[in-house]
């Protein structure tokens, strides 16, 4: 009975302690004797910020409303594109998966989930694999209501699949 709880308990363990919470931190070139309060206390980033959430590093780049063209329709006529431009960084010394479906969502004031769309006028996507020490740059394409404006919006990024942590950017200029 003793080996078989011994048995049952091990994967359990295990389990548990690979459902740690990843906790996003800001990254600059200023000391780094800013307290761990300080860090911690801080929830939102904004457009600039380097971030650093476990092996990743995030910053974004811009974020602009772009109007519907005669080659770019979204599918509700009331909408309107949302361009999201982001680098990503490998801090790892392994090869990571990013996915812009399953990695990065857009919420608006209400907490409502934005679409992710296919522009002609992206440049670069956020997906394929990002080796040891490299970067990916690339963007996003949400449609959004006309009448929105940028800080209307929360773009968040969640690096791990299973949901444990985040880091919440303000589209504010």
């Amino acid at each position: 009975m003793r080996k078989f709880l011994f048995v049952l308990l091990i994967p359990l363990v295990l389990f548990l302690s690979a459902c740690t919470t990843t906790t996003p931190e800001k990254m600059n070139n200023t000391s780094s004797e800013q307290s761990t309060q300080a860090k911690q206390k801080q929830q939102t980033f904004k457009i600039g910020d380097k971030v650093k959430m476990g092996d990743l590093a995030i910053m974004l780049n811009s974020a602009e409303l772009v109007k519907p063209d005669d080659l770019n329709q979204p599918q509700d006529a009331n909408n309107q594109f949302l361009f999201i431009d982001a680098t990503i960084e490998n801090l790892s010394n392994q090869s990571v998966a990013i996915s812009s479906l399953m990695m990065f969502k857009l919420v608006d004031k209400d907490g409502r989930s934005q679409n992710i769309t296919i522009h002609t006028k992206q440049k670069g996507q956020l997906d394929g694999e990002l080796g040891s020490g490299r970067k990916m740059t690339g963007q996003i394409v949400f449609e959004v209501p006309k009448s929105s404006k940028l800080s209307d919006f929360e773009f968040i990024f969640e690096p791990n699949l299973l949901g444990f942590g985040q880091a919440i950017f303000k589209l504010e200029k």
